[in-house]
């Protein structure tokens, strides 16, 4: 099955789609993620992680800043809005 996965880096205010093929909704996100960091790379930490950084991790946001923002089915439709959205 075919998912459409779009992340969202709040900081940043940057919203990135990725198509993937995958059986169910967590592989589509693992897929998606890893499409996700090799584009946009994690710059390696300056130093220890502090206890904001790691209180973001427990409501779902990853320490690059990026977290889910939506998952669907990709039915072709989908697909066609999110290059006409990303021209």
């Amino acid at each position: 099955m075919r998912w459409l996965v779009e992340f969202y880096h709040e900081r940043r205010r940057i919203l990135a789609r990725y198509g993937v093929e995958a059986p169910l909704p967590p592989a589509a996100v693992v897929l998606g993620r890893r499409a996700l960091l090799a584009e946009h790379p994690s710059p390696p930490p300056a130093r220890r992680v502090s206890l904001f950084k790691q209180a973001q991790l427990v409501e779902g946001q990853n320490v690059d800043g990026w977290i889910l923002y939506r998952i669907m089915r990709d039915d072709g439709r989908a697909s066609t809005a999110a290059r006409v959205a990303a021209a």
